[in-house]
């Protein structure tokens, strides 16, 4: 399906639409995302987690990506999906979050797991990986109109300039979530291992990308 923006922009705008496709819950102690022009807050960790599924989701349902499920370590091996590019379909007309994790596939290995994927996505560790994935995808969305930047007054122009949501153009976007959802969840129900250890590999692999012990953000 085409998508007005990056699926994974979507999951940020709408996550609360998602919600029904988290295969892991953050505790009731991690903090809350406030989604933009909705009156909902979303736990940051889930947020996170869910914008980056939904692009592998939609990258693998859309042919870009080849997802696996194998074994990873050798001593002590667990379950792990892995990612490969497809040949039959560039990646280079991908935007936002899509591109990202395209051009962190790599070919020289043979097994590239997708934790291995999304820890590759910094450059360097991270005091929060996970509110770094929100940023991205305002960046993201900034460059596509629907944020705005606007002059903070006072001394918050310390700050710099602040991202405002265009509501009236973001509302128009509702029904593209509910099909991601849908995508989402049929995806899930035909293949609830793969799934299941996809979330945990994008959990796993931005939880990989947190400082320590300097700071120590604990969402878990």
């Amino acid at each position: 399906m085409e998508y007005s923006i990056a699926p994974s922009a979507l999951a940020y705008l709408f996550g609360d639409l998602l919600e029904d496709v988290f295969a892991g819950r953050a505790s009731r102690f991690t903090p809350n995302e406030k989604l933009p022009c909705r009156e909902v807050k979303v736990k940051i960790k889930d947020l996170a987690n869910v914008m980056l599924v939904a692009a592998f989701v939609h990258l693998a349902e859309e042919g870009y990506l080849k997802l696996t499920l194998g074994t990873k370590g050798r001593i002590l091996k667990s379950k792990a999906v892995f990612a490969a590019l497809s040949p039959e379909r560039p990646s280079q007309g991908l935007h936002g979050l899509e591109a990202q994790i395209a051009n962190s596939v790599t070919g020289k290995q043979k097994k590239d797991d997708v934790g291995s994927i999304v820890r590759r996505l910094w450059d360097a560790d991270s005091s929060d990986p996970w509110r770094d994935i929100i940023g991205r995808a305002q960046r993201y969305l900034l460059s596509q109109g629907y944020f705005a930047e606007e002059k903070r007054r006072g001394v918050a122009r310390l700050l710099g300039k602040k991202l405002v949501p265009q509501c009236e153009r973001i509302i128009t976007l509702e029904g593209e979530a509910r099909q991601l959802r849908e995508m989402m969840a049929a995806f899930q129900a035909a293949q609830p291992e793969l799934y299941k250890r996809l979330w945990k590999g994008v959990a796993d692999g931005i939880r990989s990308r947190q400082e320590r012990p300097d700071v120590d953000i604990d969402y878990d």
